[in-house]
């Protein structure tokens, strides 16, 4: 074979080759926009929260209402930067699969450069007349029309190559157009995580400043109190709409389960019983506040289980407890779960014992990282020590 004719078949081969890469490749530009819709919703909505945060700094009297707000502002800001790295993420393939792209094009505009410039060095070396001499020289009618055929053949074949030749070498330009385009796009999408960042530190300290102040100072102490019972008696109104809104129990365990397990249900999460059950008089003011649960000290981050099998009935922010969770388990029984961080169930899912549910938080909490957890049957609070079995062992 010839040294031409290998360079034909090693261009075609390399074509072949290029053309299944791409193809293997897949192209993360739809992720890349369903990632950029769902940024610009979490960026709105941490516009929104932003504006009602400083709107509360400027009232009095709002301690608890601003550190649900600021919670909320950062849950929504740590939800923001998370999308942005996974958007980090996703272009940092698609500039992978270009340069990778590029290379196989890289080459192969290299084989056809190679190929086109041998056969212009081969037809520059011909006599002017040499087609004519092709053609005339055959011994007969059929062979010169087979050598005119074959020329035909060779000319298109060129024209191909050329064609070819320029088509590699716009792509190549296209490709690497969207390189830079895309490295450009990694770098905005950086500097506003970073920006982000920077105000995400911003927010926790003006959390940490609310908290002092309402530690510290006894009026705010007073109207903390105040908010706290408002928010139970929303949780109340909020518990008396589930009960309402229900029209079938087919979905929850059967009626009696639960009630079966008193004493010995698992406890929510592995920690430190800070704050029990029932009435309790602050140690400086005076002030008496009723606990409807326990309150369970634990790292940020640990999980929290669901001590029966049940339905979420609810998960959504409440003023004073953060964000919660609100298992139904039949029989008019209904535990809560308060101020936790990142939640792994929906609304209407169904979950079993000991499940993971959520992760142990601050938001809304005085205390710092606590779970507030409830008992409850119908509207009734109910003592939670008396349900729970034995404390696992730290």
């Amino acid at each position: 074979m010839s040294p031409r004719s290998r360079r034909w078949i090693s261009a075609a081969l390399a074509a072949m080759v290029l053309a299944l890469a791409a193809g293997a490749f897949s192209n993360p530009a739809d992720d890349v926009d369903a990632k950029q819709r769902e940024l610009e919703r979490i960026r709105k909505e941490i516009e929104s929260q932003r504006a009602k945060s400083k709107q509360l700094q400027t009232q009095e009297r709002q301690a608890l209402k601003t550190l649900s707000s600021l919670d909320k502002e950062i849950d929504l800001t740590n939800r923001y930067i998370k999308r942005l790295a996974e958007q980090e993420e996703i272009l940092d393939e698609r500039v992978g699969d270009l340069r990778v792209q590029i290379g196989g094009r890289e080459i192969v505009l290299t084989q056809q450069e190679e190929a086109l410039a041998a056969r212009i060095r081969q037809m520059y070396k011909r006599d002017p007349q040499y087609r004519w001499e092709i053609l005339l020289g055959a011994q007969s009618f059929n062979e010169a029309m087979t050598r005119y055929q074959f020329m035909k053949l060779v000319t298109a074949q060129d024209a191909k190559l050329i064609n070819e030749f320029r088509e590699s070498k716009t792509r190549l330009e296209v490709e690497s157009a969207r390189l830079a385009e895309s490295l450009q796009e990694i770098i905005e999408v950086r500097a506003a995580r970073e920006a982000e960042s920077k105000q995400l530190e911003n927010t926790k300290k003006k959390r940490q400043t609310t908290l002092s102040q309402i530690r510290n100072e006894k009026n705010r102490n007073a109207d903390a109190i105040k908010e706290l019972e408002k928010a139970q008696e929303e949780m109340q109104a909020l518990i008396d709409e589930i009960i309402r809104r229900r029209v079938s129990d087919q979905d929850l365990p059967p009626s009696g389960e639960f009630a079966a397990m008193k004493g010995r249900l698992p406890w929510p999460v592995n920690g430190k019983m800070i704050r029990g059950f029932g009435k309790h008089t602050h140690p400086k003011y005076g002030t008496v506040t009723m606990n409807n649960g326990i309150d369970i000290q634990a790292p940020g981050g640990t999980p929290i289980i669901a001590v029966a099998a049940g339905v979420v009935e609810f998960v959504d922010w409440i003023d004073a407890f953060g964000k919660c969770v609100i298992l139904n388990h039949g029989g008019g029984f209904y535990t809560l779960y308060a101020h936790v961080s990142t939640t792994m169930v929906a609304q209407g899912q169904k979950i079993s014992r000991g499940q993971a549910i959520a992760e142990v938080g601050d938001t809304g909490s005085l205390q710092g990282y606590v779970c507030h957890f409830e008992v409850r049957q119908a509207r009734k609070a109910l003592n939670p020590i008396e349900w729970l079995g034995r404390k696992p062992s730290s």
